[in-house]
């Protein structure tokens, strides 16, 4: 599972450069920006984004910016930006998304219209419930919080607000991938498998 360090976008022109400004304060603040406007002004920043391969995300009541699907796919296969093995695969983000969205979203007590920022808080010790040294799992939680990617509250560790830069069809891509590795036999994962194999027969039969 590959997940992508996603930073703000630099300042540049008009409504654009203001509305990226924004977009930073918004990110470190844990929110979306709310302020952009309508109609032109909309547009101006769309514009601005897909020069640099993004795109505006409705986040909540406001908006942030994201790399578009594609920029996302073709970085990954090429490694930009890519979390080290040890943050992305270690008892770290994984297991936070696993354990903050995944596991109470199936279970009904997070439901999915909420922000992945607003999943269970898990607590440190639980990360740290396997053979994986302790300092491992502490620098590792040390560095995503840096990237904005996971953020201690009082209760525990949840998702930063990073992740609200994926598009709806990156977030469904990892809660797919989250669903086949916590219960890779269950009926979601059965659903999962036989939709993308009829996918991939389709997408055969096109060629």
């Amino acid at each position: 599972m590959e997940v992508l360090y996603l930073e703000a976008l630099s300042e540049q022109r008009g409504a654009g450069g203001g509305a990226c400004g924004g977009d930073r304060a918004a990110a470190g603040a844990g929110g979306a920006f709310p302020s952009i406007g309508r109609g032109a002004a909309v547009q101006g920043v769309e514009e601005v984004l897909a020069a640099s391969g993004r795109m505006l995300l409705g986040v909540g009541e406001g908006f942030l910016s994201g790399y578009d699907d594609t920029v996302r796919a073709r970085l990954a296969d090429e490694g930009v930006g890519v979390l080290p093995r040890e943050d992305r695969t270690v008892l770290t983000l994984t297991l936070v998304l696993l354990f903050s969205v995944a596991v109470p979203r199936a279970g009904g007590s997070v439901l999915p219209p909420a922000l992945w920022t607003q999943g269970e808080p898990v607590s440190r010790e639980r990360l740290k419930e396997s053979a994986v040294p302790d300092g491992v799992v502490d620098a590792a939680l040390n560095r995503l919080a840096a990237a904005d990617l996971v953020r201690t509250t009082g209760s525990g560790i949840v998702l930063g607000s990073q992740l609200l830069r994926l598009t709806p069809a990156a977030q469904a891509d990892l809660f797919e991938e989250l669903v086949l590795l916590a219960e890779p036999k269950g009926v979601m994962a059965e659903s999962i498998w036989r939709r993308r194999a009829h996918a991939a027969g389709r997408e055969g039969q096109e060629r």
